[in-house]
């Protein structure tokens, strides 16, 4: 898993805003996803060339939340196709225990 540095560097992709593009054209969420998961790689990549680093799934990441409120929790990040449109940027991060699926 990368860390949560490594996935916000691989999803921003050298840009510096909130979210790498219009949120329509490389994200699915839950104002335009039918309420289901969607086959990668069908709306636009970063600049890098990566594909659904927002939206979509969720995507864990090796860190800690903050182990001393959480413990073992990690971070997860992105925003999913069930997830409102704020909640799909690249400093968006929640947190779960690592036996949860996302």
């Amino acid at each position: 898993l990368p860390t949560e540095a490594e996935w916000q560097c691989a999803c921003k992709a050298e840009t510096t805003g909130y979210q790498y593009g219009e949120l329509d054209k490389i994200a699915w969420y839950n104002e335009n996803s039918d309420g289901e998961l969607h086959v990668i790689g069908t709306k636009e990549p970063n600049a890098w060339g990566l594909y659904d680093m927002l939206g979509n799934v969720w995507e864990w990441c090796w860190d800690l939340y903050d182990e001393q409120v959480y413990g073992s929790y990690r971070i997860f990040q992105g925003g999913s196709w069930a997830e409102e449109a704020r909640g799909c940027g690249a400093t968006c991060r929640r947190r779960s225990h690592p036996t949860f699926s996302v």
